[in-house]
C-alpha cells in the first residue's frame, strides 16, 4: 500500500509525491515559495522582483506568532481576506497575508513601502484563486511566474524542497548518480554548508533538494523523533530512496 500527497502549484500544475502507507504520518503540510516579476521593463530590483509565501490557512496561527504579530487591519481584498500585523520578529516590519477559504498567501513588508495601499497594490498584482489542493493565480498581461518552489517537511528526516525540472535543469550533476524508482540521487558537495549535506533526487518532471535534520512531528513540535544512532544523512538517504514517485506535471 502506498499513499499520494499532492498538491496544485501557482500555475495550476500539480506536484504529486507517493510514498509507503507507513511513512505517511512523517509528511507535514506543503507550502510555497513563489515570485514574480514584470513582463516588460524590469530592472531587476527588489521594486520589480517581488515574492510571497504559500501556506495552508491552518498556518495562519504559528505565522502570526513567528512574527509576534499584533493585528493592525483587516479588510476585504478581491475575494478574499487581507489582515496586516505589525511584528516583533523581525522588529520594525509589517507581515500580511490574502486569506482564501483552504489557503493564505503571505509576505513581509518594510518601510517606506509598507502603508495599506502597498500592501494591497502587491497582493493584488495577480489574480489569486484558492482552490482546496492548493492556492494558483493569474498574473495576466503585466507580470510573469519567475520562480516556483514547494516545501514538505519530512519529520525525523528533514526539509524536502521540490522545483520543476524545466526551470531548474542547470542544478543536475553531469554525471550519473544512485538510481532508484523514483529518479537519480546525488549528494550536494556545497563546501559552504557547514551542516549536513542536502542530497539532490533528479525525477523526470522535478528537481529534489532534501536538507537532512531533526524534524519533528506534525503533532509533536520541537520534540526529536529520530530513531537513536540513525545519522541524518543516513536517514535522508533512506527516505528518498523509498519515495515511489515525485512528479510536477501540468
Amino acid at each position: 500500500m502506498t499513499y499520494l500527497s499532492r498538491v496544485r502549484a501557482i500555475d495550476n500544475s500539480i506536484i504529486q509525491l507517493e510514498v509507503e502507507d507507513n511513512d505517511k504520518e512523517l509528511l507535514h503540510v506543503w507550502c510555497g515559495h513563489v515570485r514574480y516579476n514584470p513582463k516588460y521593463g524590469s530592472r531587476d530590483t527588489t521594486a520589480d522582483v517581488w515574492a510571497l509565501e504559500l501556506a495552508p490557512l491552518t498556518s495562519l496561527g504559528s505565522a502570526v506568532q513567528a512574527v509576534g504579530g499584533r493585528e493592525r487591519e483587516r479588510l476585504s481584498v478581491a475575494g478574499g481576506e487581507l489582515v496586516i500585523h505589525d511584528c516583533k520578529d523581525p522588529q520594525g516590519a509589517r507581515w500580511a497575508a490574502w486569506l482564501g477559504p483552504w489557503h493564505m498567501v503571505h509576505g513581509m513588508f518594510y518601510a517606506p513601502e509598507w502603508e495599506t495601499k502597498d500592501i494591497i497594490d502587491t497582493f493584488a498584482r495577480v489574480a489569486w484563486t484558492d482552490t482546496p489542493e492548493g492556492m494558483t493565480a493569474d498574473a495576466g498581461q503585466r507580470f510573469q511566474l519567475s520562480m516556483a518552489m514547494y516545501t514538505q517537511t519530512i519529520a525525523g528526516v528533514g526539509s524536502l524542497l521540490v522545483e520543476p525540472k524545466q526551470t531548474s535543469s542547470k542544478r543536475i550533476p553531469a554525471w550519473r548518480g544512485y538510481e532508484t524508482s523514483a529518479g537519480e540521487i546525488w549528494r550536494d558537495d556545497d563546501e559552504s554548508n557547514t551542516h549536513a549535506q542536502p542530497l539532490i533526487m533528479v525525477t523526470d518532471t522535478a528537481v529534489v533538494t532534501l536538507s537532512p535534520w531533526d524534524a519533528p512531528r506534525q503533532d509533536r513540535p520541537g520534540v526529536s523523533v529520530r530513531s537513536l544512532g540513525v545519522a541524518a544523512e543516513d536517514a535522508a538517504a533512506t527516505f528518498l530512496t523509498k519515495i515511489k514517485r515525485l512528479e510536477w506535471t501540468a
